[in-house]
C-alpha cells in the first residue's frame, strides 16, 4: 500500500465513479480500477460494493476513508513544511575551550541573526572529548584545535593562534633572554590535561626534541593555571590570546625559548557522511570567515 493508492481511493470516493476519478486524475480507467484492486488485496477487505456495474462505498470503506483523509492531510502538511522542519532542527556544536572563549560566541550571534528559527546547542570541552562526541554522533559540528587523526572526519582549517610559555615577574626566567627548552623542563610545569589541544601541541613539540615531561600541576581550567603562575608556582603554556592582557600589564612574562615555536591550528570538523542542511552550511561559512 502506497500513498498513491490512498490518493486514488480518496478521489474515487469523492467522484463515486471509477470513470470520473480516472478523468480527474488524468489516468486510464483500468489503471484506477487496478489501483483499487491492489489496495483491497493488500488490506484483505472490500471497500466498495459493486452492484449493477456501479461502485458504492461500503461501511468498511467509509471508516477507512475517514482515516485516509486524516493521513493524507498529515502527509501533505509534512510535504509542504519539510523545509520548515529542517530550519527548526537544532544544530549541536562541540567546541574546545579556547575557540569557545574567543571565536564561537560572535559566530553564533551572526548565525542566529541570519537563521532565527534554527536553535543551536553548544557543548564545551577539551579537544579529545569533543572529537569523541563527534565520532558517536552526539554532536553535528566540532570546532577543535590541534591535530585530528580520524580519517572519517572532514577537517577545515580556519584560523590559528600562538601558544606562549609564561612565568611570574618574580621568576628567574623573567629577566633572561632566550631560554633553552632543556632549561625550561627543569622547572615546575603547570600544564593543561592530556587530551586538550594545548597540551597535545606542547607534547608534540617536546617529542621533536626527544623530551617528555611529568607536570607538577595538571588542570582542565586555564584560569587556575594563570593564577598559579602569578603566584610564581611554576611555568605554564597557554594561548597568547588568553594571557595577552596580563602580559601587557606586567602581571605575567612571556618566556622566549630558543627554536621552540608553538602554534595551534583551529579546525571546523564534521563526519564525512553527515547530511549538511542549508543552515549547517551557513554556520560553517560564518566560522570560516572569522
Amino acid at each position: 500500500m502506497k500513498i498513491r493508492h490512498l490518493r486514488i481511493f480518496k478521489v474515487v470516493c469523492e467522484e463515486e465513479s471509477i470513470t470520473k476519478a480516472a478523468e480527474k486524475l488524468f489516468m486510464t480507467q483500468p489503471a484506477v480500477s487496478n489501483a483499487i484492486s491492489e489496495l483491497e488485496d493488500h488490506l484483505k477487505v472490500c471497500l466498495f460494493d459493486r452492484i449493477s456495474r456501479r461502485i458504492y462505498l461500503n461501511e468498511t470503506g467509509k471508516l477507512f476513508l475517514k482515516k485516509v483523509i486524516t493521513l493524507l492531510e498529515l502527509y501533505e502538511d509534512l510535504e509542504k513544511n519539510v523545509k520548515e522542519l529542517e530550519e527548526n532542527a537544532t544544530i549541536r556544536i562541540g567546541s574546545s575551550i579556547t575557540i569557545a572563549n574567543f571565536i564561537l560566541p560572535k559566530s553564533i550571534v551572526e548565525f542566529e541573526t541570519m537563521y532565527k528559527n534554527t536553535p543551536t546547542k553548544v557543548i564545551v570541552g577539551n579537544a579529545g572529548k569533543i572529537e569523541e562526541m563527534l565520532e558517536h554522533n552526539e554532536i553535528d559540528l566540532a570546532l577543535i584545535e590541534g591535530v585530528i587523526y580520524n580519517e572519517e572526519l572532514i577537517k577545515i582549517p580556519f584560523s590559528s593562534y600562538p601558544l606562549v610559555m609564561i612565568c611570574s615577574p618574580k621568576h628567574k626566567f623573567a629577566q633572561q633572554g632566550p631560554i633553552d627548552i632543556n632549561q625550561v623542563i627543569q622547572e615546575r610545569l603547570l600544564l593543561r590535561e592530556k587530551g586538550s589541544a594545548i597540551r597535545d601541541v606542547f607534547d608534540s613539540a617536546l617529542l621533536l626534541h626527544n623530551i617528555s615531561v611529568n607536570p607538577n600541576w595538571t588542570s582542565t581550567n586555564s584560569q587556575a593555571l594563570i593564577q598559579a603562575v602569578k603566584q610564581n608556582l611554576g611555568i605554564s603554556v597557554l594561548p597568547k590570546i588568553l594571557v595577552a592582557e596580563e602580559i601587557a600589564s606586567g602581571q605575567l612574562v612571556e618566556i622566549k625559548v630558543k627554536d621552540f615555536e608553538l602554534v595551534n591550528m583551529n579546525h571546523i570538523v564534521f563526519h564525512k557522511d553527515k547530511f549538511q542542511t542549508t543552515s549547517f552550511k551557513a554556520l560553517v561559512e560564518i566560522i570560516k570567515n572569522k
